[in-house]
């Protein structure tokens, strides 16, 4: 037991809870939508919700389907609860993330983690064997560190995993740089981050007690900030080669649309723990690759269809970005998707079929057809349904308490 849980999380990593993220100006300039975490809708019968929110637009009714999502209007309303555990109630029907300072957040980890011993010195270089492993850590002062396997956590600089090969994402993900800062701000922080699209890029502002931290990223080639550090987005094409395994950026760089970089390092992790070797580079080491690059090009895919369906027109970034040839997988899903509002899932998602499906409907990519066993359900019922729906998540959403006042219970406020 390290003594770790959510609300100690909160407390030293100036941490707010997430219900969701909400993107503004994607789907065209004054555009605004929310991936919310959980339930979206509910099915009848045999026909699930999104069928059904086809039918009715096909019908004439206009219906957002994040209306019907406790996530969502917990979320515009500022309030948060955690789920409840009982599957029969409406409380049970979302989830929630946690927005966490990274460095905070880092320094919890190292002082709980029993039996490292921390070398406090910049790295010189690696002393490897005959057979190409490392043997040893050169690091600055003459320290040295000897191991039999190696964690190259070192970011996109990849120190000891230059070798491991690389495949860029340059053509589908056209940002190649960041601008990082945190800004001090008063008041209680919204259950969600915010997305929002500008000319040559996007910003992503996640909410911190005392104030967001933020990230501007953009296209090099339709932009400039002398703040700005270079990015090239990406994947190793061996995460684990010899004794050395590329954890995290210095794995895969993958743009921060969501908060889905530091669950990979903690899928990575999991992973590793479950493919522990006995000895480097054995079949432990060719499935440990196979799931981490089936992942990370997941994880990529989504982010991508974020780009290819965007709505704003007239400005180059993004008229090049929703041009672009995307990877088949990608393709077969918007293919099939638009045509019958069908998403096929592959090995490895990270993010689930109703986020897929809400991403898709907020960028405004709606199918052409629906499922025919919609029309087995009378337009009435539905509509009457869907009715029941929204009056029993708003009234859900009402009963749960502030945002504010769920962090100050935990002793998470400012």
């Amino acid at each position: 037991d390290h003594g770790v849980d959510e609300d100690m999380l909160l407390r030293f990593a100036r941490g707010t809870f997430a219900l969701g993220a909400a993107f503004v100006g994607w789907a065209g300039a004054q555009s605004g939508w929310f991936l919310p975490f959980g339930d979206i809708g509910a099915g009848m019968g045999r026909v699930a919700f999104p069928p059904l929110v086809a039918r009715l637009r096909a019908a004439g009714h206009p219906v957002r389907p994040t209306d019907f999502s406790l996530a969502a209007v917990a979320a515009a309303a500022g309030r948060f609860a955690r789920p409840s555990e009982d599957r029969r109630s409406v409380l049970s029907s979302y989830g929630y993330g946690l927005n966490l300072d990274k460095a905070a957040l880092a320094a919890v980890c190292r002082g709980r983690a029993k039996g490292v011993v921390h070398h406090a010195a910049p790295f010189v270089r690696a002393v490897r064997a005959e057979n190409g492993h490392v043997a040893v850590l050169e690091l600055e002062g003459g320290a040295q560190v000897a191991g039999d396997l190696f964690l190259d956590c070192s970011g996109p600089a990849a120190l000891l995993s230059e070798g491991h090969g690389f495949e860029s994402w340059a053509k589908w993900l056209p940002c190649d740089r960041v601008v990082t800062r945190s800004n001090a701000q008063q008041g209680v922080p919204p259950p969600y981050a915010h997305a929002g699209a500008h000319a040559s890029g996007w910003l992503r502002s996640v909410p911190l007690i005392g104030g967001p931290s933020e990230a501007m990223l953009f296209a090099s080639a339709h932009h400039s900030d002398d703040a700005a550090v270079t990015i090239c987005q990406g994947r190793r094409t061996r995460a684990w080669q010899g004794n050395v395994v590329a954890i995290g950026a210095a794995a895969a760089l993958i743009e921060p649309l969501y908060g889905h970089n530091l669950q990979l390092v903690h899928n990575a992790i999991r992973r590793l723990i479950g493919l522990f070797p006995n000895t480097a580079g054995g079949v432990e080491a060719t499935e440990y690759n196979r799931i981490t690059a089936e992942e990370a090009d997941r994880v990529r895919d989504f982010v991508i269809a974020h780009y290819k369906t965007n709505g704003r027109t007239g400005e180059p970034f993004w008229d090049q970005a929703r041009a672009i040839s995307v990877p088949d997988e990608l393709q077969y899903k918007l293919d099939l998707y638009a045509s019958r509002g069908r998403m096929p899932m592959y090995d490895e998602e990270m993010f689930d079929r109703s986020e897929w499906i809400a991403a898709l409907d907020g960028q405004g990519l709606h199918p052409r057809r629906y499922d025919a066993l919609a029309d087995t359900v009378p337009e009435p019922a539905i509509i009457q349904h869907v009715a029941r729906l929204r009056e029993m998540i708003v009234a859900a959403a009402k009963a749960m308490p502030g945002h504010g006042d769920t962090l100050a219970r935990i002793g998470a406020a400012a």
